[in-house]
């Protein structure tokens, strides 16, 4: 990435951000150390020097002026280096012993705290330095002062201010660096999507967004758009098939009330022109049942919150269905065999449920009538009702079991049976509405379908109990 376009990006100006955040903090602890150990130095040298004063000021109690001037002419021998300030006065002030040469002018003071200047060679040079010392008041009038000069916080005060000066520097410098090396990672990964994106939306539909492997968020995200783009592929795929499935079975009964309106125009006799019309009626009905199941579909997968919820007995919905049934199963010559283990309740929608069971039992009849027998159960296994729809006819290879369940998809060999492959999806689109699960498996021969409800409404413990219908 060009350096411009990079110092543009919000991740260099957060990097930034945080380098001045890092500064501040720099500052921060600079100035808390810079002013604890003013704090600390000032409060030692009260120590010392209060410490001193008190033992000059025995010294002048034991030995009188005379003794204490040979105590301080030893503290102030010019081989010994320290930053000590003595002075032994008189009554009038005049100058007995010490390095100093008079009293100092009266300026700022503190109760017996004297703030001054003084001059002294420090490397070599004469130097103007603050200083700070105690006067005591001794016997007959006599006058001491102790103290010291700032020369060694002045040391200490540059050494800090430099060190904190560096530190500020090294800090921001490094915050700079490694915001300028993470930005640029971070923003590698970026680009890495986006050139992802660009190819899927230039039309290479099959690419996918590159996982590292780290498991990082990055990688957490690129598996998400690639789950997201495979639902989408997938989406796409079944429209097209949708589309196919459409335009072939929608072509027939359009084609065949296309001819025979065009009969029913011709010269015809008057009850040739009857038949074709009825026939034309036929297959609009047809077509219109088709677009009905299709919306029945939209509206079931649309959401929860256009369904109205009550208490349904999936026992006697069940009886409902066979009864309603059980005359087109005698035209087939198929028995019904109903089977209610115990009762079980659910909450959903009982016409959408009511039209579960039809499509399981219309396709049954339809496509197992050859077996002679239906069997339709209702139970609990493992507290979660359930119905079973299974017939003895020629059953659905396992391979094809997940492709019947999308709209229009007729297998080769059911195509010579009416019908137009939107029962199984609508009942899988209302099974999911009621957060049911929907199995297609093997009975061996035949299909068996099974949908398994989660339990919501507990009647209670009662005996089993078996009911057939015939």
């Amino acid at each position: 990435m060009p350096l411009p376009r990079f110092l543009a990006t919000s991740t260099f100006r957060l990097a930034l951000t945080y380098a001045a955040l890092f500064s501040v903090s720099a500052i921060s602890l600079a100035g808390v150390t810079f002013w604890t150990m003013e704090f600390m130095l000032a409060r030692e040298r009260r120590e010392t020097v209060l410490a001193e004063a008190n033992l000059l000021a025995e010294q002048f109690r034991r030995f009188g002026p005379g003794g204490l001037s040979l105590v301080i002419a030893e503290r102030v021998r010019p081989d010994r280096v320290g930053d000590g300030i003595y002075l032994l006065a008189g009554p009038t002030f005049t100058p007995l012993a010490g390095n100093l040469t008079d009293w100092p002018p009266a300026g700022e003071h503190e109760g017996p705290w004297l703030d001054f200047t003084i001059e002294r060679n420090v490397a070599g040079q004469r130097k103007v330095l603050g200083a700070r010392a105690i006067h005591v008041l001794l016997p007959d009038n006599y006058h001491l002062l102790v103290g010291q000069d700032m020369s060694t916080e002045a040391r200490l005060r540059s050494a800090l201010i430099n060190a904190s000066l560096w530190g500020i520097v090294v800090t921001v410098g490094l915050g700079l660096a490694v915001g300028f090396i993470a930005s640029r990672n971070f923003l590698g990964r970026i680009e890495a999507i986006n050139r992802s994106t660009d190819r899927i939306r230039a039309g290479e539909v099959g690419h996918r967004m590159a996982v590292s492997g780290s498991g990082d968020e990055f990688d957490r995200l690129s598996q998400n758009l690639n789950a997201m783009l495979d639902d989408i592929q997938r989406l796409l795929a079944g429209i097209r098939t949708v589309t196919d499935n459409i335009a072939h079975d929608l072509r027939t009964p359009l084609s065949r009330l296309k001819n025979g309106l065009e009969l029913a125009l011709a010269d015809a006799s008057e009850d040739e022109r009857r038949q074709a019309i009825e026939r034309a009626i036929g297959e609009s009905d047809q077509l219109l049942r088709t677009f009905s199941a299709l919306l029945a579909i939209a509206d079931a997968e649309a959401g929860a919150s256009r369904i109205e919820r009550q208490p349904v007995e999936l026992g006697g919905l069940a009886r409902d269905v066979v009864e309603l049934y059980e005359p087109v199963a005698e035209e087939r010559g198929v028995s019904l065999s109903l089977t209610v283990e115990e009762p079980a309740t659910v909450e959903g929608d009982r016409q959408l449920l009511f039209q579960v069971l039809a499509n399981l039992l219309d396709n049954a009849i339809k496509y197992g009538a050859d077996g002679g027998r239906i069997d339709i159960g209702v139970s609990r296994v493992d507290g979660k009702p359930e119905i079973v729809v299974a017939d003895r006819g020629a059953g659905i290879p396992e391979k094809d079991r997940e492709r019947v369940l999308e709209r229009f998809v007729r297998l080769d060999e059911s195509r010579t049976t009416p019908g137009i492959g939107l029962g199984l999806p609508l009942v899988k689109a209302i099974a999911h509405l009621h957060n049911a699960e929907l199995e297609l498996g093997d009975n061996a021969p035949g299909l068996l379908v099974r949908v398994r409800f989660p339990m919501v409404i507990d009647e209670g413990k009662s005996e089993p109990r078996r009911l057939t219908a015939r």
